[in-house]
């Protein structure tokens, strides 16, 4: 596994240093004047782990938020397909697999950080930046391992805890030491340790200034402690963590964006060219950005093969005589009796635009907040509650003149848990493979794609291959690793 990632973290340490003055330093002795000594080096090494990465929108391909424009002119990228059809590999042609090779990228650099800092005692005047650094270092493990077990693993479940997750490295020195016999660890002892992370993490962070969205900063840990807490189904800590950012954060509300509409000639040009929806103040809401280019996604261009699907722009339109501003991120507002409109389609993705700077993609935001917190609501029994949090949300989202609160004696406790799962699935589009994640631990449902020459592709009910294969690479080090089920 990643054999060559003590050369590259060198290679970027040294340039890093060149940054930086004389700085106070730690009781760390480096190897050679190549390594990083001050807690500022550490920092450094830190934010170049941090995952830069456009892979994550890959697995958006495999959901039913995604369907094929049969009729675009747009060359089709080869490598989206195996994602698409639910291929045996989603490794097209061999070529690496980029949440493997990133997410352990990142967990390396992490694990840097957290050795050379282990039983260190900064001065009182590092004090504050160390325990940032440390506890920015342990969040950053924890995502990563969020997502490897939830990708190349069963869901969390009782009957799954014993199956095999994936290799946990907790030291850097692990990576090398194991580059050939890598073993996968039970998946329960991988949720173990993602929550033993955070609790440390929360330690470190509480208290302390958030540096930039780019980074793990207090608020944003407490909203991804929500998402693991629901993922485990511990409705009362996600609650917990999801009150909190809620308590501290106010949403966007959408309205303001209407001066901005009545001012246009054309709606359809209301979120495109170098403006896309993350560009109006909709972006305060955005806790945590993920690198990548997010405005080079596949969905956002107007004859590209793949789109957002219809039912997420008519979740958007449940009242032809509501506008619910969410609508303008998935409509084309192409004209059906324009000649283009055949091959442009009702959908478009416009979070994103083409920005003259790159775009980074959403990773955590305000409002998955309050549809975990209503979701925890909802599974515990408390409708008005979790109904109180969809219209605290929706009010945001629809036009004032046009916006009528949620009744509770409209839901039973069925149907408001459907309804919050539409307003996730809405929200979270997009947003750094959110729903293909939901998708597994909401059972595995069936979902068909159409593809070319007519061909129907079929991923079943509970289908094994709801849990990507470990990479090739992976299976040439560790040869005795057990691979996933197909």
């Amino acid at each position: 596994m990643l054999l060559i990632m003590k050369k590259i973290l060198y290679t970027h340490v040294l340039i890093l240093l060149t940054l930086f003055s004389s700085c106070d330093l730690l009781d760390i002795k480096p190897v050679n004047s190549m390594l990083p000594v001050s807690v500022e080096d550490f920092e450094s090494v830190l934010l170049g782990g941090y995952p830069r990465s456009n892979f994550f929108i890959n697995t958006d391909l495999a959901t039913d938020n995604v369907y094929a424009n049969l009729n675009a002119s747009a060359a089709v990228t080869k490598s989206y397909e195996p994602w698409f059809i639910w291929a045996a590999t989603h490794q097209y042609n061999g070529a690496e697999d980029g949440y493997w090779k990133q997410l352990y990228q990142s967990i390396f650099y992490a694990n840097t950080v957290l050795d050379e800092f282990a039983g260190k005692t900064p001065s009182a005047e590092e004090k504050n930046l160390f325990e940032t650094v440390r506890g920015e270092a342990y969040a950053l493990r924890a995502y990563c391992y969020f997502y490897l077990v939830n990708l190349y693993a069963e869901n969390y479940a009782t009957e799954n805890l014993e199956k095999p997750g994936v290799p946990m490295p907790l030291s850097a020195t692990d990576v090398h030491q194991n580059t050939q016999n890598n073993v996968r660890v039970p998946v329960g002892k991988v949720w173990e340790q993602i929550e033993k992370d955070l609790d440390e993490a929360t330690k470190d962070l509480q208290g302390k200034e958030s540096k930039s969205k780019y980074r793990f900063d207090y608020i944003a840990l407490q909203a991804f402690k929500a998402r693991v807490y629901l993922f485990m189904n511990k409705y009362e800590e996600a609650i917990e963590a999801a009150s909190y950012v809620i308590d501290a954060k106010a949403l966007f509300d959408m309205n303001e964006i209407q001066s901005y509409l009545d001012g246009l000639d054309k709606i359809s040009n209301a979120f495109s060219y170098t403006y896309g929806f993350i560009d109006t103040d909709y972006r305060n809401e955005v806790l945590f950005f993920v690198g990548g280019i997010a405005n080079q996604n596949p969905y956002y261009y107007g004859k590209t093969r793949f789109k957002p699907t219809e039912e997420l722009l008519k979740l958007c339109k449940r009242d032809p005589n509501v506008i619910d501003y969410r609508r303008y991120i998935f409509e084309s507002n192409a004209d059906p009796e324009s000649a283009d409109y055949v091959e442009l389609g009702p959908t478009v993705y416009r979070m994103f635009a083409t920005q003259q700077s790159d775009c980074y993609y959403i990773g955590l935001k305000l409002s998955e907040a309050y549809v975990t917190r209503a979701e925890a609501y909802a599974r515990t029994g408390e409708k008005d509650l979790a109904i109180a949090d969809l219209n605290r949300l929706l009010v945001t989202r629809i036009k004032k003149d046009n916006y009528v609160a949620l009744d509770k004696a409209d839901f039973t406790d069925e149907t408001v848990l459907q309804r919050v799962l539409e307003e996730r699935r809405v929200e979270l589009a997009f947003d750094c493979g959110m729903r293909w994640l939901d998708l597994r631990r909401l059972g595995k449902p069936r979902i068909q794609h159409a593809y070319e020459n007519g061909q129907v592709y079929t991923l079943e009910q509970g289908d094994l291959r709801y849990v990507l294969q470990i990479p090739e690479s992976e299976q040439l080090n560790s040869p005795n690793m057990p691979l996933n089920p197909r």
